[in-house]
């Protein structure tokens, strides 16, 4: 690669070298909040290096390079950890109930048609809205799209588990239609 590949270089190593010190923040006896926000800034800054060199390619450049290093770093630290002293539990907490006791079917169905259907529909709207946004800042149709088909698998994921961790129906809905509020932004085809 030539010099003008530098900027790719020096995204995958801040990629590679935000895992490290995540990696490290992670093993300290105690939570450390500065380890743990250079890592994430190591890894947004990669991020943003790659995206003003070469726009979506760059960024699944450097992406592919900090996921690289993230599975090594797991792979060794998976490798290298001792032998739990305790054995796992064998109880399922939670998943279903005694029996004779309710099942609340209508409830846990209530719940996967808001996570699943719904949370779909509103890590597409986000990834529309973010395609508008694109097209409005003049990243170009090709950067605008794949930025839009990264925001949809992602906010769906973040958005699953984030509705999934709400301990009362009130919260689950709240949080979904505060996502929602892209839909005009779809409605209206701003961006397209």
């Amino acid at each position: 690669m030539g010099s003008g590949a530098l900027p790719l270089w020096i995204a995958g190593l801040l990629g590679a070298g935000g895992v490290g010190v995540l990696r490290h923040a992670w093993s300290l006896p105690q939570r450390s909040p500065g380890w743990n926000a250079a890592g994430w800034l190591a890894i947004a800054a990669a991020v943003v290096v790659a995206w003003g060199h070469s726009g979506a390619w760059g960024v699944s450049v450097a992406a592919l390079v900090t996921t690289t290093a993230a599975f090594v770093a797991l792979g060794v630290a998976g490798a290298t950890a001792p032998r739990g002293r305790a054995a796992s539990s064998n109880r399922r907490a939670g998943m279903l109930p005694q029996p004779g006791e309710p099942r609340h079917l209508a409830r846990r169905l209530g719940t996967f048609a808001i996570v699943m259907p719904l949370g779909f529909a509103v890590a597409l709207l986000l990834g529309l809205a973010t395609r508008g946004l694109g097209m409005a800042l003049g990243w170009g149709e090709a950067n605008a799209n794949v930025a839009a088909l990264f925001v949809v698998p992602l906010g769906w994921a973040v958005l699953a588990t984030v509705l999934l961790m709400q301990t009362r129906r009130m919260q689950l809905l709240t949080m979904a239609g505060c996502a929602i509020l892209c839909a005009p932004l779809m409605l209206t085809g701003w961006g397209s």
